[in-house]
């Protein structure tokens, strides 16, 4: 008994020794948690300028010589150089704590850098140990600091309001698609394609700099930034944009399945309906002189957003349907002429054939020669609580 006691402990003692101890652990309050980074690079001196937007940990707890015992949720630091090595040492002449990159949420990019191009940007941040791929891009059209120096309304952190925003343009707006985050990107431009990041419009009022008269105002829609358009990239530079027309087509074509809301006329009156993409089929077709390229699009339609023209018969409904489908039909194929014709491969043709038709030698020369087909086939799946709409007395 005793000698089974004595091997216990020796085995305890052991395991003691074995175990693994935060001997290099840093506390949290020694850390500069980054939620949101924004980079703009001067094209004619090569000044970079990087914004570090930080948690503030003592945001909403009382501090002696803070207007109504609150802190700004984040503080942004501004830190220019001449390449990011040196910004990562300079930013230690403002900044009291270590920078953490993991928790970041947003990257921002500015115009005038993102049309030079932002390979250097996405390396030097895949480098980093603490960096995270699965970060969302933005590109920001004007001045940079106005969308870094702004508080937003709801959400405290604007890191937070603009990933909550990108979530649902997605979701219920198709504005804005799945795969833009950072490791999205990359793919794709490593694959030689092209795609399409979010962009954030300029305001057109001075950005809050205190939270304080952010959180007292009402108007949410002064002095607040809006994300609008899409910027188009090849080889990690942007070369030109898509207005939010045809970003629904863009992500629709690209397989996104979040709702939108179309309009057109049915028996002379307007109709609202909601579609989303129920499932999407490719296939490529060889012929003598040119690749044929073929999309299948299944719709879901609803009528629950019209307040003009609800159908009530059978006859009606398959009138909707088909309607709908040509008119879509016509707005994709305008769609991909336009784009095709800036000599932007947009809906992925190039990675389509080398997927689809392995056998094919000159993949730029069949892509451009390819012939487009798109066949759209629509169900009306759901309808408003009312089957007739009220007319009134007149």
């Amino acid at each position: 008994m005793v000698y089974r006691h004595t091997a216990a402990m020796l085995i305890l003692v052991t395991l003691v020794f074995l175990l693994t101890a935060c001997w290099d652990k840093t506390d949290l309050n020694e850390l500069a948690l980054v939620s949101m980074i924004g980079v703009d690079i001067d094209p004619d001196t090569g000044q970079k300028n990087v914004y570090f937007q930080i948690i503030n940990p003592l945001s909403g707890t009382s501090a002696k010589g803070t207007p109504g015992g609150e802190q700004a949720p984040v503080y942004t630091y501004r830190v220019s150089g001449s390449d990011f090595g040196e910004i990562s040492t300079e930013i230690y002449k403002l900044l009291p704590r270590k920078l953490f990159l993991s928790h970041v949420r947003i990257l921002l990019i500015s115009k005038r850098t993102a049309v030079e191009g932002i390979l250097d940007i996405v390396n030097f941040l895949e480098m980093q140990p603490s960096s995270r791929s699965s970060v969302p891009v933005l590109i920001v059209e004007g001045q940079i600091s106005d969308v870094m120096y702004t508080y937003t309304p709801l959400e405290r952190l604007p890191s937070d309001s603009i990933d909550y925003r990108l979530v649902l343009l997605n979701r219920d707006a198709l504005l804005a698609g799945g795969n833009i985050k950072i490791n999205d990107f990359v793919e794709q431009m490593e694959r030689g394609n092209m795609t399409v990041l979010p962009m954030i419009t300029e305001m057109t009022e001075a950005p809050y700099s205190d939270s304080g008269k952010r959180s007292a105002e009402i108007d949410a829609d002064r002095k607040n930034f809006i994300i609008e358009g899409g910027a188009v990239f090849r080889d990690y530079r942007m070369v030109g944009t898509l207005n939010d027309e045809q970003l629904t087509w863009y992500h629709l074509m690209n397989g996104d399945k979040g709702r939108h809301v179309q309009h057109f006329m049915m028996n002379g009156k307007k109709v609202s309906v909601e579609l989303r993409l129920e499932r999407m089929r490719k296939k490529v077709v060889q012929q003598a002189d040119a690749p044929v390229v073929w999309f299948g699009l299944d719709l879901e339609l609803s009528t629950t957003m019209s307040n003009d023209f609800v159908p009530r018969t059978r006859n009606e409904v398959d009138q909707m349907e088909e309607r709908l489908g040509q008119i879509i039909v016509d707005e994709l194929i305008s769609f991909y002429e336009s784009t095709r014709e800036k000599g932007w491969d947009l809906l992925r043709i190039k990675d389509l054939l080398r997927i689809k038709a392995p056998r094919i030698s000159d993949l730029d020369e069949a892509a451009k020669k390819a012939k487009v087909t798109i066949d759209v086939e629509s169900h009306l799946r759901r309808t408003g609580s009312i089957k007739q709409l009220y007319e009134g007395t007149r």
